[in-house]
């Protein structure tokens, strides 16, 4: 099947990939399934994080969020390219032994910059099992006055490469969040246990969770987003079988589940909007297709947009259609201050889109506990 960059099957496709992800006409019962159908969500944001896992769901709720952090159902480590995420308790095991010994390798470098070899290593995980024994969860900060109590230089990014190592190695992961902090504790106190996979198993096991939860995606989308090589991920496809369907177009090869063929128009939810933080899956899961859903390049690439007043993106059906970002103003009196949405737009919003992007933000406001206000603006007219 061929198709070029403009034409009505790659609208298809972008409307199964935002169905895919979760931000089409489908939601999840709970954050625990939003987590288990994207298999990794990138959570380097705390907040933000949250809401882009509650906004997947039928009730977006933050409670339900922590409550699964709490109970070690989600928890959130280092894993893969390597940045936060949260993945499934259940999945933490099998994902680092797949992909943590190569995000090692690829990170020998930095550890070596910092003065972190395998003595450090040692010495900082004989200290930190030591003090989370027992079932204690301890913050950062806890675990870092520990190591120096001990003797152990965690002076600058040492404490970070020790802790990264141990996520790395799944000793240690995510306890409750505490106040405004995670916590640390073992793996192995904090999660049940769980039978190891094979290496092929394991493979092909997370190429068709990939693509469950982000295709249609281009073979090298599912290298950066897993860090294993394309010789490894393309034996997980070839295993997969007649499971995988792909189609070329503007001369790209995208893959999909056989099981979640695009469904055309049917699918689309245009005129829905969603406010998404610019670190959502739906970006930071893919590295080569991003302009399946900015087929205008407006855009750009995600680290850019991260860092601009304007960091946050607005989804509308299938595609990009402006960025956003909130404010909190103080009200004239105690306990009446408000959240201020600026949405700047990609075209002018008739009263019907203008509503609809005010309750995406209620939406929002609703999830975090403010008020909202919301300020549109064209970015043509800027």
């Amino acid at each position: 099947m061929e198709g070029s960059a403009t034409d009505p099957f790659t609208r298809e496709l972008a409307a199964a990939r935002v169905d895919n992800v979760l931000l089409g006409s489908t939601a999840a019962p709970d954050p625990v399934s939003v987590v288990d159908r994207l298999l990794c969500v990138q959570a380097q944001e705390h907040a933000f994080s949250r809401w882009s896992v509650a906004q997947r769901t039928q009730r977006p709720d933050e409670p339900a969020v922590l409550a699964s952090i709490a109970a070690g159902a989600v928890v959130r480590t280092h894993i893969l390219r390597p940045t936060w995420h949260y993945v499934r308790g259940d999945d933490l095991r099998w994902l680092q032994a797949l992909t943590g010994p190569r995000v090692r390798r690829l990170s020998a470098g930095w550890y070596r910059s910092h003065g972190a070899d395998e003595e450090f290593f040692l010495a900082t995980r004989k200290v930190v099992e030591a003090q989370l024994a027992g079932g204690h969860c301890l913050t950062r900060d806890e675990l870092k006055q520990s190591l120096i109590g001990a003797g152990i230089d965690v002076s600058g990014q040492r404490i970070t490469a020790a802790l990264f190592d141990l996520e790395l190695q799944a000793v240690i992961c995510s306890g409750p969040v505490r106040g405004k902090h995670h916590t640390y504790g073992l793996v192995d106190e904090l999660l049940p246990p769980a039978p190891p996979l094979a290496a092929d198993e394991a493979l092909t096991l997370l190429v068709r969770r990939y693509l469950k939860g982000h295709g249609p995606a281009l073979l090298k989308d599912l290298r950066w987003w897993s860090s294993l090589t394309l010789k490894q991920l393309q034996q997980g496809v070839e295993d997969l079988g007649a499971t995988v369907t792909s189609a070329t177009v503007g001369g790209a090869e995208y893959m999909w589940l056989a099981e979640q063929q695009p469904a055309g128009d049917a699918s689309r939810q245009t005129g829905q909007f969603r406010l998404l933080q610019v670190f959502d899956e739906l970006f930071v899961g893919y590295s080569e297709s991003r302009g399946l859903v900015d087929p205008d390049g407006e855009f750009g690439s995600v680290l850019p947009i991260g860092f601009s007043k304007m960091m946050h993106v607005v989804l509308e059906g299938d595609r990009l259609a402006g960025r956003w970002r909130s404010d909190k103003r103080r009200g004239p009196a105690p306990g009446t201050n408000t959240l201020e949405i600026t949405a700047e737009m990609t075209r002018p919003l008739g009263a019907a889109d203008l509503r609809g992007l005010e309750q995406a933000a209620e939406a929002y406001g609703a999830f975090v506990g403010m008020e909202v206000a919301t300020v549109t603006r064209d970015l043509n007219a800027l």
